[in-house]
């Protein structure tokens, strides 16, 4: 009997010290959630003037305002997802350049990243702009690649969204 009372009771109390030690983050206040996203974005150096409001309710984040470049509403993003406590993000913010270039000025700046990095030479990646919105497919080598060319062509002042649809090539394992 005392074996399967140890058997039973130790998953019980380590559930329950997991409970405890989640449960703060997830009861974390909705005031302090803000306070802290809008500290982070005050302190990157790349949030410099940007306008971007952060409203937290019940651990929800909407982040609303303007950005110059695409990488500044990525980054938000970021910074409140890693944010303890938060829940859900619905990222609002819109991207307003001051000094759009074209679309074909755009897809021409692209191709010179994908080119200008061998992690792209066999990725075969195929690059259209529409109205600032860059789509991109490819076969990529690995995984971090399409997310490195994604925030490469973010930097990029007229880029307003950026749509990827990746593969991605088989590796062969040496047995």
């Amino acid at each position: 009997m005392s074996n399967l009372i140890k058997r039973i009771t130790t998953p019980v109390v380590l559930l329950m010290l997991v409970l405890i030690q989640v449960t703060p983050a997830l009861a974390r206040d909705d005031d302090l959630i803000q306070r802290e996203i809008e500290a982070q974005i005050a302190e990157s150096s790349m949030m410099r003037d940007t306008r971007i409001t952060v409203h937290v309710d019940e651990q929800l984040v909407v982040l609303t305002g303007q950005v110059r470049f695409y990488e500044q509403k990525l980054i938000s993003d970021r910074i409140a997802w890693k944010t303890l406590g938060v829940l859900e993000v619905d990222n609002e913010v819109h991207v307003t350049p001051k000094l759009p270039l074209s679309d074909v000025a755009i897809e021409r700046k692209t191709r010179e990243i994908v080119k200008a990095h061998v992690r792209f030479h066999a990725a075969e990646v195929v690059v259209t702009v529409d109205n600032g919105v860059v789509s991109i497919e490819g076969s990529f080598s690995a995984i971090g690649d399409p997310i490195f060319l994604k925030h490469k062509v973010a930097e990029i002042e007229g880029v307003l969204d950026i749509n990827i649809n990746a593969a991605f090539l088989a590796r062969l394992t040496g047995s």
